[in-house]
C-alpha cells in the first residue's frame, strides 16, 4: 500500500476535523453502566459472506449472535439486547451502526467469520476501529467493506468512501477514536475467552477501518470467529457445540466488561458444556448451518433493530442438560465471591456468613456461594439481602451440581 507524503501529512488534519464534527448522543454522555447491547450478525440475504461448500458465514454468525443474545437475556435482566437482524436479511453497513446509535446502545458486537486462500490460516481475531499502521489488516477490512456495493448510492451514504481505495480506507480508519480505549479493553477480553474456551489459535487484537464500526457512537468491536477455509476451525464453526463455545466466550467477555465498567470486582462466567452435552447438542441439531441457520433464525421479528428483553424461554438454541440423574431438582445459590486462591470457609471475608458458604472450583477459580433455595423468587430475595454485604452478589441456578442458565431453571421449576 503506497500513500504519498502529502496525503500522509493531511491525515492529522482529517483526524482533528473528525473529532470536531463528532457529537456524542445523549445516551453516551450520560451513560451509567451497561444497559443496552447491539449484536450484529454480519452479512445476510443476498450477501452470504465467506463460504465453504454448503456452509455460509451469514448462517454461522446468525446462530452465534442469537445464542449470545439469549445468554445475556437469561443472565442479565437489566440489559436490553438488540439485534441488527434476526433472520436471513440484508442490512446495509451504515444502518447497522445507526440501529445502535438510535437505541442509545452501550456496546456494539459485530460477528463475522474469516476465510483465506491458504487453508493453513486459522484462529480467532478481534478488531477495533483504528489505523493499521503496517497495512497488515488492509485486505480483511477492505473485503468486509466491499459489501457496500450491494447498496444503492453507497458513495453518498459513506461520505465518499471508494471500495478498493487504500486512501479512503485510511481516512475512515481515523474515525471513532473517542471509544478506542474501551473498545480495545473489550476486544482483549474477547480474545482471552476464546483462548480459554476453544482450541482455536489466537491471532490477537488489531486495528483496521471497518465501515460497520465507523458510525457506531459507543465502544465497538468486530470479531472474526475463525477461518471457514481451515478444516480445524470449520469443525468448530459448523457444529452446534462449537457455536455454543463461541457464544459463551463472547458472553463471558461481555460479563467481565460490564462488571468492570460498573465498578464490580467479580462477574459471572459460563463454563463449557460437558462432552456428553456437546454430543447431545450435535446429535439433536445435526448440521448447525443446514437449511440456512439450523432453525435459530425462525423466531423473533425479522429485519433490523429487533429487540427482546423478556427472556423468552421457548427460544431455539437454549439447550437442555442431558446427563443429569432422573429426579435431580433445580436449586438456586447466590455467588458472593471468586478468588484465584482457596479462602477458608470460616474466613472473616465472609462476614456474618462465615462457615455457611459452599465452595466450587471452575477452571482453577474458587467460587463461593450462600444459600440453596428451591425457587427463583426466594433466590432474588436472598440476593437482595446479601448485596448489603456483597455488592456483586448474583443468583446462579444449578441442576444437581451442574450450573445451568436461569431460563432453563425457571422452565424446570
Amino acid at each position: 500500500m503506497k500513500v504519498s507524503k502529502r496525503r500522509l501529512l493531511a491525515l492529522p488534519i482529517l483526524y482533528l476535523a473528525a473529532l470536531l464534527c463528532y457529537t456524542p448522543s445523549p445516551a453516551q454522555t450520560a451513560r451509567v453502566g451497561i444497559r443496552k447491547v447491539v449484536i450484529d450478525p454480519g452479512h445476510g440475504g443476498q450477501d452470504p459472506g465467506c463460504s465453504y461448500k454448503q456452509f455460509k458465514e451469514k448462517d454461522i454468525v446468525l446462530n452465534v449472535a442469537l445464542r449470545l443474545g439469549e445468554l445475556i437475556k437469561d443472565n442479565f435482566s437489566d440489559v436490553e439486547v438488540i439485534y441488527t437482524r434476526k433472520t436471513d436479511v440484508f442490512i446495509p453497513l451504515y444502518e447497522r451502526g445507526n440501529i445502535a446509535n438510535k437505541a442509545g446502545a452501550d456496546l456494539f458486537f459485530s460477528i463475522h467469520v474469516n476465510a483465506a486462500r491458504s487453508s493453513a490460516a486459522a484462529g480467532t481475531e478481534t478488531f477495533v476501529m483504528g489505523v493499521d499502521k503496517a497495512g497488515r489488516n488492509l485486505d480483511i477490512a477492505m473485503k468486509e467493506n466491499d459489501v457496500i456495493t450491494f447498496e444503492d448510492d453507497y458513495s453518498a451514504k459513506y461520505q465518499g468512501y471508494v471500495p478498493g481505495s487504500s486512501e479512503s480506507f485510511i481516512i475512515f480508519s481515523l474515525m471513532q477514536y473517542s471509544y478506542q480505549g474501551q473498545s480495545l479493553t473489550l476486544a482483549n477480553m474477547v480474545q482471552r475467552q476464546y483462548v480459554r474456551n476453544t482450541a482455536m489459535g489466537n491471532r490477537g487484537v488489531k486495528q483496521a477501518g471497518f465501515l460497520v464500526l465507523w458510525n457506531a457512537a459507543m465502544p465497538s468491536i468486530l470479531t472474526e470467529l475463525g477461518f471457514i477455509s481451515n478444516a480445524g476451525d470449520r469443525a468448530l464453526l459448523t457444529t452446534r457445540s462449537g457455536q455454543e463455545k463461541l457464544a459463551r466466550s463472547l458472553f463471558n467477555a461481555f460479563s467481565e466488561y460490564k462488571a468492570k465498567s460498573e465498578g464490580h470486582s467479580s462477574w459471572q462466567t459460563l463454563s463449557n458444556a460437558s462432552t456428553a452435552e456437546d454430543e447431545a447438542m450435535d446429535r439433536t441439531d445435526g448440521d448447525a448451518t443446514a437449511n440456512g441457520t439450523g432453525g435459530s433464525a425462525s423466531s423473533g421479528n425479522p429485519g433490523p433493530g429487533s429487540s427482546n428483553t423478556n427472556g423468552n424461554t421457548s427460544s431455539p438454541g437454549v439447550y437442555p442438560t442431558q446427563d443429569t440423574a432422573p429426579g435431580t431438582k433445580v436449586d438456586y445459590r447466590v455467588q458472593i465471591m471468586t478468588s484465584d486462591r482457596k479462602v477458608p470457609k470460616n474466613s472473616s471475608r465472609f462476614g456474618p456468613y462465615r462457615g455457611e458458604v459452599t465452595e466450587m472450583i471452575t477452571g482453577g477459580v474458587y467460587k463461593y456461594y450462600v444459600g440453596c433455595v428451591a425457587s427463583y423468587k426466594e433466590a432474588l430475595s436472598l440476593q437482595s439481602k446479601l448485596r448489603s454485604q456483597f455488592k456483586d452478589a448474583f443468583v446462579v441456578p444449578f441442576l444437581g451440581d451442574k450450573r445451568i442458565t436461569i431460563a432453563e431453571a425457571r422452565r424446570l421449576e
